[in-house]
């Protein structure tokens, strides 16, 4: 191939396939490391060398930076000409698209597209308005659940006619209010804009035609990850010229969480039946073993193409396996072998540590921080500077003493409690005329305005745990803030994967304090409250950064796309990888699979796999006895391909005994007193559920609301979990402790 040109140079046999097969549907399968980036721009330099116009390419991919990459290299490659190119994300086209067409739609040109805080700031005055409780119905966590709908292309009235929600439901309420504000504002957030694209071309087959006739070839990037909108999107515009190339990796299908929609590549094949399909297996990453590992535990999945990744290079070390004791065990042993790898040349930037959710993050840092080892987060911020970590702080560092202004002035408001910016202002005024703290001019609020009440309400608040100070652990006490403070109920009626991580963080806080080895003159508890918050603020403080970079900490979602020459995968323990909010789901674990798949291949020359047996709790310090298992992972690791120490399968356990009957009704009615308003049914209504009586509310045939499944009907009671149908399926048993369901209105 020396004659070729330039772009069709250096190419294996199945890249040359994909960048020369341009018309008709097309899916490659590129595995981890095959040259992806390679095949997509040199692709778009062959069109351009067979003489289609520049303006007629549209390649699209997820990101700002993976497009100007992609743009850059095609310039590289073709010239001046690359720039006529549409490359772009999804959400930028949709955009550049609206802004020429969308006043079919009723909106004008000028439109405003809202950012997270512009739709923060009408949700909250929604609520407001509407007379809802602001705790229970978090502009936050209303948000989510509209980005999670709109996602998969559903709109409120869709929830409405899909029995997903009721007219008197407040998440109903708020999303009908905030369709109406967008669009008396000429406004799209951020997920309107694909919706909206999509509606054009759906209710406009003239505006859809231009724009086919204009986009003669498309190019997807990551289709893995698309979702139900941009799907749609693309089977619009490509449904006439039928130019559609797709390039991604089932395999590394990882957002489901933010509606991505695994089916969109398994079903390619069913969409484009003649379609050409070129499977790209030669990896240029990783070493042998590296692949073999991954390779066999990614086969475990049942929903997967099928394909192998396959190097040149040897097989490399051996996968090395390592299990601790404790989660301390662990970190030091990780953190040691990175000190030694370093003293044997290896630089700090070429090593990194992949785990499944940040909270991970802390047991890592303070042994990196302790050996002095240089390091950064990617994608968050270090333990200690995380926003919920560091109002508990604020909280304990008031309770240890209260002259400190500067957190009072943090956390006297956080939660949300209607302490207004005059109540402060008027509060500060005084303890400067006074000279004296904050907290001691807050003793004395008295008036019965919603401001004073709340002042005092804080204030008792902080004498409380004052008091536990002196006799509780501060491991204890910690938990104790994060409960009385009303953060941990804030964060639970949130309800979404950004609350649940920040709950995980709180969790691991607690067990810092709980891990916390006092000097020996802390005498008491208040002494080694003391000593904890000094160790805290002095954490991190002169960090020498010796030449070589840093160690990266960083989650698999973060990792995908990146490499390391030395990876360490930690935590790989049941309940943290599989993440135990996946690990009853068919579908999650998966997901989940598919995360330690692309955790594995991060790895260009070593991969080390460590876990260890006390595990995690998800709230709460942890004893010091081991209760963790092993990643079922493991198990599927091939033994040619690892070393050290193997794990070993836990005994079956004993299921638990069904509560007794006493237990059910308690829970029954803990449900039920929860119900606001109460329903109460006629008595001659009352059925038997199951073998328990429970007159009125909850009797078969009633109707209950779940947040994720929708309006559903009462079939019976299992054990302590309520036999629920929803849309006329099966029923479905739903824990009466979930905090999910609740009774609809009659």
């Amino acid at each position: 191939m020396t004659d070729a040109p330039n772009h069709l140079k250096h190419l294996n046999p199945e890249q040359y396939r994909a960048v020369t097969t341009l018309n008709g549907p097309l899916l490659i399968l590129a595995g981890a490391g095959s040259g992806k980036t390679r095949v997509l721009t040199r692709r778009v330099a062959h069109l351009l060398h067979e003489g289609v116009e520049p303006r007629s390419v549209f390649a699209v991919t997820f990101t700002n930076k993976a497009a100007a990459e992609m743009k850059e290299r095609v310039e590289e490659l073709v010239g001046e000409s690359g720039s006529e190119v549409w490359v772009s994300t999804f959400h930028s086209s949709c955009a550049r698209i609206l802004r020429h067409d969308i006043e079919h739609l009723g909106y004008t040109r000028r439109f405003a597209i809202y950012d997270d805080d512009d739709q923060k700031r009408i949700v909250k005055e929604i609520v407001s308005r509407l007379n809802l409780d602001a705790e229970k119905n978090p502009p936050g966590a209303i948000l989510s659940r509209i980005d999670h709908y709109k996602n998969r292309m559903k709109g409120v009235a869709d929830l409405l006619a899909e029995q997903r929600t009721h007219e008197n439901d407040p998440f109903y309420k708020v999303w009908s209010a905030y369709e109406e504000q967008l669009k008396a504002a000429d406004a799209l957030d951020f997920n309107d804009l694909i919706g909206a694209t999509v509606r054009l071309f759906g209710e406009h087959p003239d505006v859809l035609q231009k724009w086919r006739d204009r986009f003669r070839y498309l190019l997807v990037d990551e289709y893995q990850d698309t979702n139900n909108g941009q799907y749609r999107l693309l089977r619009l515009l490509a449904d006439g010229h039928r130019n559609l190339a797709v390039v991604g990796d089932d395999d590394q299908s990882i957002y489901g969480f933010r509606g991505a929609d695994i089916n969109n590549i398994l079903g390619f094949e069913r969409d484009f039946p003649d379609a050409a399909v070129i499977r790209l297996e030669q990896n240029y990453r990783s070493t042998g073993h590296i692949l073999k590992v991954a390779n066999q535990v990614i086969a475990k999945n049942k929903q997967r193409k099928e394909k192998a990744l396959w190097t040149e290079a040897g097989l490399g070390r051996k996968i090395r396996l390592v299990e601790r004791g404790t989660p301390r065990d662990e970190s030091e042993w990780v953190a040691r072998a990175i000190h030694q790898l370093a003293r044997q040349g290896t630089s700090w930037e070429d090593m990194a540590i992949v785990y499944r959710t940040n909270a991970t993050s802390r047991v890592f840092e303070r042994e990196l921080q302790r050996l002095r080892i240089p390091h950064q987060i990617v994608g968050g911020r270090k333990f200690y500077e995380r926003r919920e970590v560091r109002d508990m702080l604020s909280y304990l560092r008031l309770v240890a003493n209260p002259a400190d202004d500067a957190a009072f002035l943090r956390v006297c408001n956080v939660p949300t409690r209607g302490i207004g910016a005059k109540t402060l202002a008027d509060m500060r005024d005084e303890a400067a005329r006074r000279g004296e703290p904050l907290l001691h001019v807050a003793r004395g609020a008295t008036g019965e305005a919603k401001g004073q009440k709340a002042v005092r309400g804080f204030v008792e608040i902080i004498d409380e745990l004052s008091e536990q100070a002196r006799v509780l652990e501060p491991a204890h006490l910690v938990q104790q803030v994060i409960v009385r403070s009303g953060y941990k109920a804030m964060l639970e009626a949130e309800g979404n994967r950004e609350a649940e991580g920040r709950l995980e963080n709180l969790a691991e806080l607690i067990r810092d304090a709980h891990e916390f080895e006092a000097p020996a003159d802390a005498l008491g508890p208040a002494d080694r409250l003391r000593a904890w918050l000094d160790r805290v603020s002095l954490t991190g403080q002169d960090e020498d950064i010796p030449d070589g970079g840093r160690v990266t900490l960083l989650t698999v979602h973060n990792a995908k796309g990146l490499e390391y020459p030395v990876v360490f995968v930690v935590h790989v323990m049941e309940g943290q990888f599989p993440h135990a909010r996946s690990m009853e789901d068919e579908a999650g674990l998966e997901e989940e699979r598919r995360l330690a798949y692309v955790a594995f291949t991060r790895a260009r020359d070593r991969l080390v796999i460590t876990w260890n047996r006390v595990g995690v709790e998800s709230f709460g310090p942890k004893p010091a006895t081991g209760s963790s298992t092993p990643s079922r992972f493991l198990f599927d690791l091939p033994d040619d391909a690892v070393e050290g120490d193997r794990p070993i399968p836990e005994p079956a356990s004993i299921p638990e005994p069904e509560p007794d009957r006493a237990a059910l009704r308690r829970r029954l009615d803990a449900f039920l007193t929860a119900q606001k308003p109460r329903q109460d049914l006629p008595a001659d209504m009352s059925v038997r559920l199951t073998e328990i009586d429970h007159p009125g509310q909850l009797t078969r045939g009633r109707k209950v609301h779940h947040e994720r499944f929708g309006v559903g009907v009462v079939r019976g009671l299992e054990g302590a979990r309520l036999l629920v149908s929803f849309g006329g399926g099966p029923p479905r048993p739903i824990s009466l402790a979930s905090g999910e369901l609740h009774l609809v209105e009659e």
